[in-house]
């Protein structure tokens, strides 16, 4: 019987060492599993926090860019009204020249246009006003040797100020709001770029 008991305490002593080891391995197995898995969530952290970060610096590039473009759009939309401001002004003060100034203005306008032919002026102001534009501007073309005249017609303007020159063939358009807008084709880059400087 001892040597039964001896066997059996053989073979449990052996069960439990082969036991013990099998613990131990798996024990370590597991160990290692989890250390490659931390490692795995380490390496997964990382990336998904290197992802956030190019999404946000990418982001916040993309917010300066429309903040950007935005002040340069409302940049651009105080400089156009500056310039129509300007214009705007200048059509007031062209209304408001003293009477022989704005005769010699017009005057001046009137030969000019009237050099293609002569013809009738729709001007805005009074008739003796006009008669006296149209005289200076008659006396202009003479002088640069036209045979042409120019007469005051009886038409009503229906615009604001400068006049309307109907010839043979021709139609000459010298309101002050057409002066202008010639002006401001040429005008408008020089003062933009003067803007573009100060601001």
């Amino acid at each position: 019987m001892d040597d039964l008991r001896a066997l059996t305490e053989n073979i449990i002593s052996k069960a439990k060492a082969e036991a013990d080891s099998i613990l131990e391995k798996a024990r370590r197995e597991a160990e290692e599993i989890i250390a490659a898995a931390k490692e795995k969530a380490r390496e997964q952290a990382a990336k998904i926090a290197a992802e956030y970060q190019r999404k946000a610096e990418a982001e916040e590039r993309r917010i300066k860019i429309e903040a950007e473009m935005e002040g340069g759009k409302l940049l651009l939309e105080s400089k156009q009204r500056l310039i129509s401001r300007v214009f705007d002004e200048a059509l007031l003060a062209l209304k408001g020249l003293p009477a022989e100034k704005r005769i010699r203005f017009l005057a001046g306008h009137l030969a000019t246009a009237g050099m293609q032919g002569g013809g009738e002026v729709i001007g805005v102001g009074t008739p003796n006003e006009w008669t006296a534009i149209i005289s200076a501007a008659n006396e202009m073309i003479a002088r640069s040797g036209k045979a042409v005249q120019l007469t005051l017609s009886k038409e009503k303007p229906d615009f604001e100020g400068g006049f309307i020159l109907k010839g043979p063939n021709y139609t000459v358009n010298c309101t002050y709001r057409a002066i202008l807008e010639e002006l401001r084709e040429t005008l408008v880059p020089e003062i933009a770029e003067y803007l573009i400087k100060e601001g």
